[in-house]
């Protein structure tokens, strides 16, 4: 059974840079450019994970207090955004739907994002034990704790893992440079869709936006190659892309020539002056590290 999975949560994540009251104008900073301490312990993360202790146990939301409906309702959430990974896996960062053994007042499956597994990362049988982000429409996840004896085996449905996908708009070239990133997008749980073409985009509206992926790397040199003729068409649904709460990132290495103008330039957004600004990824690592972690705010899970 495959099952197909769409953010349908309105997202009001500030997409300009952010700042405390009192800091300085100096004091702002990209979205897509943290700091380096930030960018390092987000990308020196290991497999291996700690088994809980007692205290996190405490702050575990036991599966007696989760309801069938409230399952359901997490899996629409994230309807057309997820595409299947693997069978009988599981994956941090990856969500997953997992059949638990019947038990009186809790549910028969559960569904969503992996926070932890013990030992580690894995084939079912590998995997001691998990922790598991139980997502809200509103407000911080749950977390969930479950053991590997907790998980149904006679069940007809096997436990699913799931890619959050990614759509890529890029030139040939950009999609050379950026194939480089599918690995380091996948250990996040994120499944990159390439596409050189404009009509896709241009078919988007209010009806049919949901089916689209939420979060976009578009690379400042596909705009480049777009006929002149559909510039007007194309700024205009980018800029209702980002109304609708799509997450946009320009990919734009900084070895480029001035003649490259950014998205932020075609679109006329300005550090300091428009409301809105897209993060500016300049390079592999920073195109993976920003849709992390603008993914992880949107989910209201903190970034480890």
């Amino acid at each position: 059974m495959t099952l197909e999975i769409s953010l349908r949560r309105p997202f009001t994540l500030p997409r300009v840079f952010w700042a405390g009251k009192g800091e300085s104008r100096q004091d702002y900073h990209w979205i897509g450019h943290a700091r380096d301490e930030e960018q390092e312990s987000a990308s020196t993360g290991e497999n291996n994970q700690k088994p809980p202790n007692n205290e996190d146990k405490q702050k575990y939301r036991p599966l007696t207090e989760i309801t069938l409906g409230e399952v359901e309702d997490a899996i629409k959430l994230f309807e057309h955004q997820l595409v299947p990974a693997q069978e009988n896996w599981i994956g941090k960062n990856h969500f997953c739907q997992i059949p638990l053994k019947r038990k009186r007042g809790q549910p028969p499956t559960i569904f969503g994002r992996v926070k932890t597994c013990f030992p580690s990362d894995g084939i079912l049988d590998n995997v001691d034990e998990m922790e598991l982000y139980f997502l809200h429409k509103d407000g911080k996840p749950d977390v969930i704790h479950i053991y590997n004896d907790e998980i149904s085996r006679r069940s007809q449905m096997q436990v699913q893992s799931y890619f959050v996908r990614v759509g890529v708009l890029t030139s040939a070239e950009e999609k050379v440079e950026l194939d480089e990133s599918v690995p380091m997008l996948s250990a996040s749980g994120f499944h990159p869709e390439f596409d050189a073409g404009y009509l896709d985009i241009l078919d988007m509206n209010e009806g049919n936006r949901s089916m689209y992926p939420q979060l976009y790397v578009i690379g400042s040199r596909w705009f480049d190659t777009m006929p002149e003729s559909l510039h007007a068409e194309m700024k205009s649904r980018l800029k209702e892309m980002i109304g609708w709460g799509k997450q946009i990132f320009n990919y734009h290495p900084e070895w480029l020539t001035n003649d490259v103008n950014t998205l932020n330039r075609v679109l006329g957004y300005k550090y300091g002056f428009t409301p809105t600004l897209l993060p500016e990824p300049g390079n592999l690592h920073e195109t993976a590290f920003i849709v992390t972690k603008v993914f992880e705010q949107l989910i209201s899970i903190p970034a480890s």
